[in-house]
This record gives structure tokens, C-alpha cells and sequence, in this order.
């Protein structure tokens, strides 16, 4: 019995599932992670200062669409990525580091800084799929040690 490879079970060779596909295979609540929030209340999400109107989120509407911007129009990378990246708070889940994107207002905005990787634990290669739990999101560092470490296991 051989195993299928990814492309051969779903017909295509995209990285990841669209957000919608994602969502009928795997169900709305295993891949309905939401963006972190990291502004204190009352406080802008891109450049820090007070927000006096509870109606707002944000101090202007400058600051408004610089956020609408960096996190919607230049993410660079797919919807269902995004949201594994959300789960995990965009820290790499071996070393631990802490990798949104930081503006020049100091403040975390929920976007990668671009030194993250979604890494399948069981490899595509090998049977693996795209269900949340074969994916945790890596530093590009960490994710080249674990691939290291699965051809060392190949060879012996």
C-alpha cells in the first residue's frame, strides 16, 4: 500500500488549503484563530497614543489605515498560514522568540517580520496533511534545524 502524496489527495500543488477549503476539511473552529491584540485599552494599535472615544479604535484615521495596510494589503502570505501563525501568537513555538511585526512606533502589530515559517511536523512528503495540528509556525532558523534533523533520521 503507498501512501498519497499531498498533491495527488487534493489535486493541487499550492503550499496550503485556502481558508475556505481549510474550513470545510478540517471545521470552522480548528482554524478560526484570530489576530492577537497587543494595544492596552484605550490605547491606538499602530502608534500607541490614547484613544478618548470608546467608539474607536484607533487615534486617527491615519494611524487607521497605516495599520488596515501593513496587516491586510501587504501580509504576504496566504489566509490559512496567517491563522496558524495567529495560534501560536507569532512566536516560534522550539526557541520561543517573539516575531511580530514591530513598527516605528515600537508597537507589536499581528503581522510576521517575515522570519517565520508554518513547518508540518509530519512532512507532506511522507503522508503528512494540512490539518492544524501537523502545523507549528518557526523561526527560519529552527525550521532549517528540524528539517536537518528529519533527513539525519532518513539516513540512519
Amino acid at each position: 500500500m503507498s501512501v498519497l502524496r499531498y498533491w495527488e489527495r487534493h489535486g493541487t500543488r499550492r503550499p496550503f488549503p485556502s481558508l475556505s477549503d481549510a474550513i470545510k476539511m478540517y471545521g470552522n473552529k480548528s482554524v478560526q484563530f484570530f489576530a492577537p491584540v497587543y494595544e492596552q485599552e484605550n490605547q491606538c494599535p499602530w502608534c500607541g497614543g490614547e484613544v478618548n472615544n470608546k467608539r474607536r479604535r484607533y487615534c486617527s484615521d491615519d494611524c487607521r489605515r497605516e495599520f488596515q495596510n501593513a496587516t491586510v494589503w501587504n501580509r504576504g502570505r496566504d489566509a490559512y498560514s496567517l491563522r496558524i501563525l495567529y495560534r501560536d501568537k507569532f512566536t516560534c513555538q522550539d526557541c520561543g522568540t517573539f516575531h511580530a511585526m514591530i513598527n516605528k512606533y515600537g508597537m507589536a502589530v499581528p503581522i510576521d517580520d517575515g522570519q517565520l515559517e508554518v513547518h508540518h511536523i509530519v512532512p507532506v512528503a511522507t503522508g503528512g496533511g494540512d490539518e492544524p495540528e501537523n502545523l507549528v509556525t518557526l523561526c527560519k532558523e529552527c525550521h532549517k534545524k528540524r528539517h536537518k534533523e528529519l533527513r539525519a533520521d532518513e539516513v540512519v
